[in-house]
């Protein structure tokens, strides 16, 4: 009898350690194992393409502790057989209502920075897709691989509220500098409509923002050393942007930029606006100033400013075959446009352009019409209607009066207009840089 009933015991003793212990514990080794397949690791990979909306390559995923991943050589690739964004480690934290996201550097190239702008715009209208808060910190960014080895780090915090979604980015450790972009909603607002606040005085390279902007590189600034920074508050929807910004584009390249006009300038400006005011996707007013250094410009173009813009010969001003590039020493104009025309006057010097043997051009005594200085940008010809990509964005962006123009004397200073948009420039790009075009023509 005892050793019947020791007999039964031990099974179930037995039968307890395997349904308990053996069981739970292989079916834990099999999970654990299972997590560090590549058959898991696609699996992942397939959901977070379906969240992003792009492809995604991955190197390996750890499992660090419950709710946290460790991906290694992330890499979001273009299609073409390049890569977009490579990252070497990227840590995720996922809980039921938000997921945090850290990387350790990142260099926004062109095409990251646009993709980047992609996924921002997709959080902010489609929240079914998106439906958890996102904070991403990245230890260092910058726009190059030895600029980035020196920048400070980012937060960019994505977060839902009744107002509207918003996406929040702040220098890390906080130094002023921040974006502000959020969906607005409620009642009043129709349509789609985002609200853009911020202030940024770490310089951005003008190549980087111009391609998600809509401007050609040269249309930005003309080459990879042009930056800008500045500040905004401003709201954009179906008709356009309303608001103010300021800002300053720095080493622009006056060659290129003026690629695509009729005539053509060299040497390097810098372009300050003031203060730039913008009403239905329109520039109401702008204030601001454009100086340069030593450089030249096309006969021509000195003709065109003179005849066209109302602007003066001075006594350095030497007659010259078309084609001839005249040289100048410095160049410096203030600029103020609004409905009423372009008002130009000379800033800290006596005169818009100073060469060798003294003043070359001088500002105008009149204010100037913008179709004035569409024409000015223009090649030689009958036909009123915009000849160039640059006249025609000056048409479509900018103010005219209702009334007759302004006589077309006034004028302009030597060649600011062209800096801006020396591409092709579309009718909605943002107005910081157009504003700041013309005074840096020089």
């Amino acid at each position: 009898m005892f050793v019947a009933q020791h007999a039964a015991r031990s099974r179930v003793v037995r039968t307890t350690f395997v349904v308990a212990c053996l069981i739970p514990c292989a079916g834990l080794v099999a999970w654990a194992g299972w997590r560090r397949t590549d058959a898991h690791r696609d699996r992942l990979v397939r959901e977070w393409e379906g969240t992003l909306g792009m492809p995604l390559a991955v190197g390996r995923v750890e499992h660090i502790r419950p709710g946290a991943l460790r991906l290694v050589d992330v890499a979001l690739p273009d299609g073409r057989g390049g890569v977009t964004v490579r990252v070497p480690r990227v840590d995720v934290e996922s809980s039921a209502t938000e997921v945090r996201i850290r990387l350790s550097d990142l260099t926004g190239t062109p095409t990251a920075i646009a993709a980047a702008v992609r996924l921002a715009r997709a959080w902010l209208d489609e929240p079914a897709r998106f439906n958890r808060n996102v904070v991403i910190d990245i230890g260092r960014f910058g726009f190059g691989a030895a600029e980035t080895a020196g920048r400070a780090g980012i937060r960019i915090e994505c977060v839902g509220a009744e107002a509207g979604r918003a996406i929040r980015l702040r220098a890390e450790p906080e130094n002023g500098e921040w974006l502000v972009v959020q969906a607005l909603a409620g009642p009043g607002v129709e349509g789609k409509r985002l609200s853009v606040r911020g202030q940024v005085a770490t310089p951005v390279p003008v190549s980087v923002v111009a391609p998600t902007l809509g401007w050609s590189a040269e249309g930005a600034g003309g080459t990879s050393r042009a930056s800008l920074t500045g500040s905004i508050d401003a709201e954009v929807g179906a008709s356009g942007w309303e608001g103010s910004f300021s800002a300053v584009l720095a080493d622009v390249d006056l060659a290129a930029a003026t690629t695509a006009i009729p005539w053509h300038a060299t040497g390097m400006a810098r372009v300050d606006i003031d203060e730039c005011r913008m009403v239905a996707g329109r520039v109401d007013s702008v204030r601001g100033r454009v100086v340069t250094g030593a450089g030249g410009i096309a006969q021509e173009g000195l003709e065109a400013l003179v005849t066209t813009l109302g602007c003066r010969a001075g006594p350095g001003w030497r007659p010259a075959p078309r084609g001839t590039v005249i040289r100048f020493e410095r160049g410096a104009a203030s600029v103020e446009i609004d409905a009423r025309g372009m008002r130009i006057t000379a800033a800290d010097q006596p005169a818009l352009l100073v060469g060798a043997d003294g003043s070359l051009l001088e500002a105008p005594v009149a204010a100037a019409s913008l179709s004035s200085v569409a024409r000015a940008l223009s090649p030689t010809t009958a036909l009123a209607v915009p000849a160039t990509p640059m006249s025609g964005w000056l048409l479509a962006i900018f103010p005219f009066p209702a009334t007759t123009a302004p006589a077309p004397q006034a004028g302009t200073p030597p060649g600011t207009f062209r800096l801006v948009p020396p591409g092709t420039p579309r009718a909605n790009a943002p107005g910081a840089v157009s504003a700041g075009e013309p005074a840096a023509r020089r």
